[in-house]
Order: C-alpha cells, then structure tokens, then sequence
C-alpha cells in the first residue's frame, strides 16, 4: 500500500517552495544533501532542487549524493544521484523513493519521468495522500 504521508509530504514541499522543485534533476544545485538540511539551505544562493524521488529519500531520512562515474574512453562522465542512510548500501535514489513510496515500477516510473507536468504529479501525489491504493493515471486530466 502507498505511503500516504510522504506522499502529502512531498506534495506540500512542491506547492509551499515550487522554486525547490525541478522535474529534470533528481537533486541539483549541490552535491551532497544530508536529511536534516532543508534544500533552501543546502547552498548559499538557494538554488537547490529536488524532484518527487529526490523528496521522497531526502524526506525519509536518506542522505542525497550526486556521484560521477569514471571517465569513459572518450573523456564522458555519467553523474548519477544515489541515496543511502548511514551504514547502508547507497542506491540510485529512483530505487530508494520507489520504495519508500511502496509504488509499483510502472507508477514509480511514470511519477518520476522528468516529461510528467507538475500539474499530473501533483494529482497523483494528491491520489497517494488520500489513501488510493493506487495511481490512477486515466483520472488524471
């Protein structure tokens, strides 16, 4: 069953700070976020954001932590977010909020894709906070 509360949780952060909220990075705008430090002070210039995953393990106690790969042969470097809690494995934070939020992959993925509009995640998450056992994406306009 989903969480609710999390879910009202990360609702309420998206419609109190929207300038925190960011569909195209899981946490942007510093490297390491703890989860006792608020995003507005993460950096001195406020500009940091997080996405619903980034939400959902910042707010269950997991610290965030961009992290670049090796360089590739051609000099690339993928960065990744991961989230972990201390004496933990870190994980890639899509996984940690899949299961903090207790969604299934299908939801989950379709919550987090950065081509969902704010308006449909905000319903869905509204969905969540009520109580729905599910998303219900064809209820969503």
């Amino acid at each position: 069953m989903p969480n609710p509360e999390l879910a009202a949780r990360i609702r309420r952060a998206i419609l109190t700070h929207p300038h925190h909220y960011d569909p195209t990075a899981w946490l942007r705008g510093t490297t390491l976020l703890h989860p006792d430090t608020p995003p507005h002070e993460a950096d001195p210039l406020c500009r940091t954001t997080l996405y619903v995953a980034g939400y959902a393990a910042h707010f269950t106690g997991h610290t965030l932590e961009v992290v670049d790969d090796p360089a590739d042969s051609h000099g690339s470097r993928a960065t990744h977010t991961l989230a972990h809690k201390p004496g933990s494995q870190p994980l890639p934070v899509w996984i940690v909020a899949q299961r903090e939020l207790d969604l299934t992959g299908n939801h989950a993925g379709q919550l987090f894709a950065s081509c969902t509009k704010t308006s449909t995640v905000l319903a869905a998450l509204a969905q969540l906070a009520g109580g729905a056992p599910r998303i219900d994406w064809d209820a969503i306009p």
